[in-house]
């Protein structure tokens, strides 16, 4: 189950958002994910919020998180992921 230890360079470019505050999943295995990729070369952007439940989705109801959608699209057009507006 731990993803940063099956990164290689061939794995797909990653974007990542978490919380520190996650009872799920603690916020370090995430950080170890991205270190991970970014050690392998995989491009990768992470954003760490303080607040937010795991699976908190797309954030609506919560205005710290309701953001990561728009930094996700950046990220996406920036790499010719999704088309530019």
């Amino acid at each position: 189950m731990s993803a940063e230890l099956h990164v290689i360079p061939q794995t797909p470019p990653t974007f990542l958002y978490v919380t520190t505050d996650d009872q799920s999943v603690p916020v370090m295995n995430s950080v170890m994910f991205y270190w991970a990729l970014v050690k392998a070369g995989v491009p990768a952007e992470m954003h760490i919020f303080q607040h937010g439940a795991h699976g908190s989705g797309m954030g609506t109801g919560n205005p710290q998180l309701s953001v990561w959608p728009d930094l996700l699209i950046k990220w996406m057009r920036e790499r010719g992921y999704a088309a530019v507006e």
